[in-house]
C-alpha cells in the first residue's frame, strides 16, 4: 500500500520497482473493489454472505492476490504472471452471477484484468482480441449453464464485452505509444550519457584547461588540465583558496592582478576576451597561460554562465625568449667587427700610396662588409620587433625618399643604374622614423640589387586620397606567380632571387610589411618574372 501512494505521489516509478511489486500491484485494484462490495453487500443485503458463490469469489480473490506475493515471478517465463487476470475473469464471472441481483454493473470489474492484460506489452494483439473473449464468455456462460442463451438475451449482455474490448484496444495502443516513447527517451539519455563521457575524455585529453562557471561564479566543471593550473596559482601551504587569494599576475609584473580584472571574475560579469596573458604563481613552478573567454546560453537563450579556456604556454614565452636573446646578442657580437672592418677599409681607401687594382679590392671589401652589416641588423630587427615601444613623430615621406635616393645614388651610378625619382612636395604622415627609413631602404636597395646593370629604377611619392604611396619600380628579374603569396614571409626568398645568387636573408621584405602594419598601412606588390616588379608602400596621411 505504501509503494502503491508513492507512485501516486510521485515519489516512485512504476517501471523501477521490482516484478513481484508490480504484480501485487496490478491485482490489488481488483481486490480493494471487491472489498467494497463486500462492504456494500453488508449493507444492502446481510444474507448475500450466505451465498456459497459470494463467499468463494471473496477468498479466490484473496487467493489470487497471496499468490501474486508469494510466487518467484522472475524465476518463471516472462507471460507467467498473465494468469492471475486471466484467473480474475472466472472469480469475477462467479461473483457477477451470484450478486448481480443485489449490485449492478458487476461486469465493469472486467476492465482490471483486460487493462493488466493488454497494458502488459507482451503480444498486444493477442491480450485484446483474448480480452474480449473473455470478457464475452464471462456473460454468456451463465446464460448457457442456466438455459436462458436465447439470441435477445444474449444480445443484451454483448454491451460490456464490446466495452471491455474498446477499453483493451485503447489501453494496448496507449501502452505502445508509451513503449516506444519510452525507448527513444531511453536512447537520448544513453546518447547523453555517451556524449558525456566522451566530452570527459576530451577535456581530460586535450592541453588545455577548462573551467565552466555559472553566472553566480560557481564551477560547473574543471578538467584535469585546469585543477593542475589552479594548482599552480595556491600560495604556498594551501591546498585550497578563494578567487582573490590565487597568486595571478600580469605577466612581467610582481603586483597580484586585482580580483575585479581576473580573468574568471571578467567572464563571470559576462566579458569576452581572448589571448590575454597571465602568469600564475610564484617561482620556478609558476606557469605562464594565456586565457580566453566565452559566454553560452541556455535553452531558453538566457546567459548561463562562461567557459574560460587556459593554454599553458610557459614553454612557448621560455622559447621565444631565449631565441630572441640569442638572435639579438649574436647580430650584437657580429656587428662589432664588421663596424671596425668597415671603418679600416674606408681608410684604406682613402690611401693615397694604394694601387687602383687594390682600391677596388678595397672597394669590394666595404660593399660587401655593407651587406653583411644590413643582413645582420635585418636579423637584429627581426628578433626585436614588437619587443620596443614604437615612437610616432611627423615625418614627410616625400622627403624621406628624396633623402634614401641620394643615399642609394652611388650604388646606382656603380652599376650604370638609372635611379629616377618622383618625390615632389610634402606627404606628411606620423611614424617611427627608424622602421619607415628601413622600409624605404629595403625596398630601393632591393630594386637596385636584383636589377641588371643599366637597368633603370623609378621612385614615386604621391598622395592618392587619405594615404601617402611610395612605389618602386624596377626591370630587374622579377618575382613568379607561385612565390608572390610567401615573398613577404618571413626567411622566405624567390625562386628566382635564390637562382641569381644574389645574398640576402628573407627578412627585408617581411620586417617592411610588419612594419607598415603597424603604421596603419599596407605594402603589397605586382610582378612578372622578367620584366620588373613594382612594390606600392601606402601609410595614412597626418590628420591636421
Amino acid at each position: 500500500m505504501e509503494q502503491l501512494l508513492d507512485i501516486l505521489l510521485g515519489h516512485a516509478r512504476f517501471h523501477e520497482l521490482s516484478l513481484r511489486t508490480r504484480v501485487v500491484l496490478n491485482q490489488l485494484p481488483l481486490n480493494l473493489t471487491m472489498l467494497l462490495v463486500l462492504i456494500i453487500a453488508a449493507v444492502v443485503r446481510s444474507d448475500e454472505y450466505s451465498e456459497p458463490g459470494f463467499i468463494v469469489s471473496q477468498a479466490a480473490a484473496l487467493l489470487l492476490l497471496g499468490c501474486c506475493a508469494a510466487v518467484p515471478w522472475r524465476r518463471l517465463p516472462r507471460w507467467s504472471h498473465l494468469l492471475i487476470p486471466v484467473l480474475d475473469f472466472s472469480v469475477i464471472g462467479l461473483l457477477r452471477v451470484t450478486s448481480e441481483d443485489v449490485l449492478g454493473g458487476l461486469a465493469l470489474l472486467a476492465a482490471f484484468p483486460i487493462i493488466w492484460l493488454t497494458g502488459s506489452g507482451y503480444r498486444p494483439r493477442l491480450m485484446v482480441v483474448f480480452g474480449g473473449v473473455a470478457s464475452l464468455l464471462m456473460v454468456w456462460v451463465p446464460h448457457f449453464m442456466n438455459g436462458t442463451a436465447a439470441p435477445a438475451t444474449l444480445a443484451a449482455e454483448f454491451l460490456t464485452p464490446f466495452m471491455m474490448l474498446a477499453i483493451g484496444i485503447v489501453t494496448a495502443v496507449m501502452t505502445q505509444s508509451a513503449k516506444a516513447q519510452q525507448l527513444r527517451v531511453q536512447e537520448l539519455l544513453d546518447r547523453s550519457e555517451t556524449r558525456g563521457h566522451l566530452l570527459d575524455t576530451i577535456l581530460d585529453t586535450v592541453d588545455v584547461g577548462v573551467g565552466v562557471f555559472d553566472t553566480e561564479g560557481r564551477i560547473l566543471l574543471m578538467n584535469a588540465q585546469q585543477r593542475e593550473l589552479h594548482a599552480s596559482a595556491l600560495p604556498p601551504g594551501v591546498e585550497d583558496a578563494r578567487e582573490r587569494d590565487l597568486l595571478i599576475f600580469r605577466d612581467g609584473s610582481q603586483q597580484p592582478v586585482p580580483t575585479s580584472d581576473r580573468p574568471a571574475r571578467r567572464a563571470i560579469d559576462g566579458e569576452t576576451f581572448s589571448h590575454e596573458v597571465y602568469r600564475l604563481g610564484r617561482g620556478p613552478k609558476s606557469r605562464i597561460v594565456s586565457v580566453s573567454a566565452r559566454a553560452f546560453l541556455e535553452a531558453s537563450g538566457c546567459r548561463g554562465g562562461s567557459v574560460l579556456a587556459f593554454s599553458d604556454v610557459t614553454e612557448v614565452v621560455a622559447a621565444v625568449r631565449a631565441r630572441e636573446t640569442f638572435v639579438a646578442a649574436m647580430s650584437h657580437e657580429f656587428r662589432t667587427p664588421l663596424t671596425s672592418l668597415i671603418g679600416y677599409a674606408e681608410l684604406l681607401q682613402d690611401d693615397p700610396s694604394l694601387s687602383p687594382a687594390a682600391r677596388s679590392d678595397t672597394q669590394v671589401m666595404v660593399r660587401n662588409a655593407r651587406h653583411l652589416n644590413k643582413m645582420v641588423d635585418d636579423v637584429l630587427a627581426a628578433a626585436t620587433s614588437g619587443v620596443t615601444e614604437d615612437y610616432r613623430l611627423p615625418l614627410d615621406l616625400a622627403r624621406l625618399v628624396r633623402e634614401q635616393a641620394v643615399a642609394s645614388a652611388p650604388e646606382a651610378m656603380s652599376r650604370n643604374i638609372t635611379l629616377d625619382v618622383d618625390a615632389e612636395g610634402d606627404l606628411p604622415i606620423l611614424g617611427d622614423r627608424t622602421g619607415v627609413v628601413r622600409v624605404i631602404d629595403n625596398l630601393v636597395s632591393n630594386a637596385l640589387k636584383y636589377s641588371d646593370d643599366g637597368g633603370k629604377v623609378r621612385l614615386e611619392a604621391r598622395q592618392d586620397g587619405a594615404w601617402a604611396v611610395l612605389s618602386v619600380e624596377d626591370q630587374g628579374i622579377g618575382i613568379g606567380a607561385e612565390d608572390l603569396d610567401r615573398v613577404f614571409k618571413r626567411f622566405q626568398r624567390s625562386s628566382a632571387a635564390v637562382r641569381s645568387g644574389v645574398p640576402g636573408t628573407g627578412l627585408g621584405l617581411a620586417l617592411a610589411q610588419e612594419v607598415a602594419e603597424q603604421h596603419g598601412g599596407e605594402l603589397a606588390v605586382t610582378s612578372e618574372l622578367g620584366v620588373g616588379s613594382v612594390f606600392t608602400l601606402r601609410l595614412p596621411l597626418r590628420q591636421p
